[in-house]
């Protein structure tokens, strides 16, 4: 896992008076809060978290949820986006909490990253002006693009952000068995090839029956399962932030045909890969 493959989309400082309600949003970025004053309430799982001062947030990529506010409501915020093409991505390999407390120097990593950053402040905290294929794109590009020595200090803060997080966060996958542990690995590693249950077993030495039952022992699952989750996540992301063809897309995670990652993604997401690329181009949360 590579800290490096961090983006920041969009940094600043926002203050709201009963106007930061926004309903079932799912973004393919994490966002970080910081609070200063007031609350806010945040509706995901099914609970409400109160957002208060003192207190850091997280909300993970791919979340869905609803913001709630009737009153003051400041706080400093940061999105990022993790670009990962090979490896383990560390946002989808943790369960981060909710909530944090605040340092004192957690404020003034904010404040420094607001400053050096101020190009990156979000003209609008509606999601649906930013939150959107075309501006993804356009903040992954326009970050690739900023002096080299702003995006170093900048991931600098990113990661020290992250890793508060990262200290309270646990593994999603406790696996104990190293034989299954170098077969995640070659999963991560060869995420865009063709990868088949049985390849995996022959390098971990087992029989492919044998193989399936350790796994799913070890992480709840089978190995099929796991494959699909992981690519279908990839898919999303490159769906909702990069504007490539459908088929290049399916290559890019092992499926020759298209028609048959069409299906696949369908049957685990609900709606076929070209109308979830458009729900990031509506008016739409």
């Amino acid at each position: 896992m590579r800290i490096n493959n961090f983006l920041m989309l969009n940094v600043g400082y926002a203050t709201h008076m009963s106007d930061w309600n926004f309903e079932n949003i799912n973004s393919p970025f994490t966002r970080i809060y910081l609070v200063t004053e007031g609350t806010a309430i945040v509706r995901l799982n099914g609970e409400e978290y109160t957002l208060s001062p003192g207190h850091m947030y997280m909300i993970p990529a791919f979340t869905t949820h609803s913001d709630i506010c009737d009153g003051v409501f400041n706080h400093y915020y940061v999105h990022i986006y993790e670009e990962v093409k090979t490896g383990e991505d560390i946002m989808s390999a943790y369960d981060f909490p909710f909530e944090i407390e605040e340092r004192e120097i957690d404020r003034m990593l904010f404040e420094c990253l607001v400053k050096s950053n101020e190009a990156m402040i979000l003209k609008s905290s509606d999601p649906r002006m930013y939150d959107n294929e075309h501006s993804l794109i356009e903040c992954v590009k326009f970050n690739r693009q900023r002096p080299i020595d702003v995006r170093m200090e900048s991931l600098g803060i990113i990661s020290q952000l992250i890793g508060r997080f990262l200290k309270y966060a646990r593994p999603k996958y406790r696996v104990n068995d190293e034989r299954i542990k170098q077969a995640l690995k070659m999963v991560n590693s060869k995420m865009g090839e063709p990868i088949r249950v049985e390849e995996l077993a022959k390098d971990a030495c087992m029989s492919p029956g044998h193989f399936i039952r350790l796994f799913k022992e070890e992480l709840g699952c089978t190995p099929t399962q796991f494959l699909i989750d992981r690519k279908i996540m990839k898919a999303k992301l490159m769906l909702a932030s990069e504007s490539i063809m459908m088929k290049e897309i399916a290559y890019r995670l092992g499926y020759e045909d298209v028609s048959y990652f069409t299906r696949l993604f369908k049957k685990h997401v609900g709606i076929t890969p070209s109308l979830y690329r458009q729900t990031y181009n509506s008016t739409s949360y």
